[in-house]
């Protein structure tokens, strides 16, 4: 554990002893290790359980790096904007005009990165089968064929009417990213986000399975499947980083240093539309919108792949955030189980909401 520099009877403090509480002693049947990282008004709090490595039995340690999944998207959200901000694309641009006969020209830049485009999410047919990943995983796949499936789909909606989560979205946005620049999307995170806010610890490794020293292992009933190739995410789910950096890049982010204010909007703006599978849309462009118990509403996103559960949470002025890695026995199928609801829900109980006025976006 590493810890607390204010009072435990602060309101931060108590949240991070019931945080602590839900971390509990791993590993155990739910999950080989738990990491989180929380801060509010009152200090920083880190707390790691479990075992980095089945194998060895050596501790999890709060420095490790792990796979953070759909976290990519917040990064490449991030990026796109930043050309948009810089006029080198327009939000409202279809995507033809810059990927010419890809998709129907009511898709726009915007409606890739806040899920509204139509696109079939693929991901329940394949990706998250387990069978099939552990038969494919040091495979190489190329963005065309990530985004193969969907597109041979018909739109599940007209474009802007509602909102579904795929990849596939994603995997375009970085096609796209491309095409604009000229440059590998990774390159472009690495110029406008990595670089700059400082974050060593954090990567996009392209086709290499491998991971960088020191690193969490996953597995999924017992297999190690921390080494596959992160191709099999691209531009969606292939980066690698800390729970340090990725607190790190919500900090900076909610405090305007990766996008102007404007900008910064755009990520927390939600249209007013139904999600395809039920409720109201709760996607913004990188950033999921959440309401807790407690009435209060963060920000964030999860990811999740073989062997990783992964988040960043904040309150919109930033001054309440929360980062987390689950290392879970098994894959399932939700990006965030009971498990990661708890420890969102338990992390943000005590934290009041944003004073009117302040620094935040909404």
């Amino acid at each position: 554990m590493s810890g607390a520099a204010r009072p435990a009877d602060a309101a931060g403090g108590d949240a991070f002893a019931a945080v602590r509480r839900v971390v509990g002693q791993r590993p155990d049947d739910e999950a080989t290790a738990v990491v989180v990282r929380l801060t509010g008004p009152d200090g920083r709090w880190q707390c790691a359980s479990g075992v980095a490595d089945l194998a060895t039995g050596a501790a999890v340690r709060d420095d490790q790096r792990f796979r953070i999944g759909g976290v990519t998207k917040t990064f490449m959200a991030a990026t796109v904007l930043s050309l948009a901000a810089e006029g080198r694309l327009g939000l409202d641009d279809p995507v033809r005009d810059h990927l010419p006969d890809l998709l129907p020209g009511a898709v726009t830049v915007r409606r890739l990165l806040d899920h509204t485009s139509g696109l079939a999410d693929e991901s329940d047919v394949r990706y998250n089968d387990t069978e099939w990943f552990l038969a494919h995983r040091f495979d190489t796949f190329t963005p065309a064929d990530l985004i193969a499936r969907s597109l041979r789909r018909p739109l599940l909606f007209e474009p802007g009417t509602a909102q579904q989560i795929t990849r596939a979205n994603y995997v375009i946005a970085g096609m796209l990213v491309e095409r604009v620049t000229g440059h590998p999307y990774a390159d472009e995170v690495e110029a406008r986000v990595l670089r700059p806010l400082g974050l060593t610890a954090t990567s996009l490794p392209g086709i290499d399975p491998t991971m960088p020293e020191p690193y969490v292992r996953g597995y999924d009933h017992g297999v190690d499947v921390t080494e596959h190739s992160p191709s099999i995410h691209g531009a969606a789910g292939e980066m690698i980083s800390t729970v340090a950096d990725l607190d790190r890049f919500l900090a900076a982010l909610f405090a305007g240093e990766v996008l102007s204010r404007p900008w910064l909007a755009e990520m927390l703006r939600v249209q007013p539309v139904p999600y395809a599978r039920g409720g109201p849309a709760f996607c913004g462009a990188g950033l999921d919108r959440a309401e807790l118990p407690n009435g209060l509403t963060v920000w964030g996103m999860a990811g999740i792949v073989h062997g990783c559960l992964s988040g960043i949470v904040a309150t919109a002025d930033g001054r309440s955030r929360f980062v987390y890695l689950v290392a879970p026995t098994s894959r399932g199928g939700l990006r965030v189980p009971p498990l990661v609801q708890l420890l969102v829900t338990t992390a943000f109980a005590l934290f009041p909401p944003p004073s009117p006025g302040g620094a935040g976006c909404e």
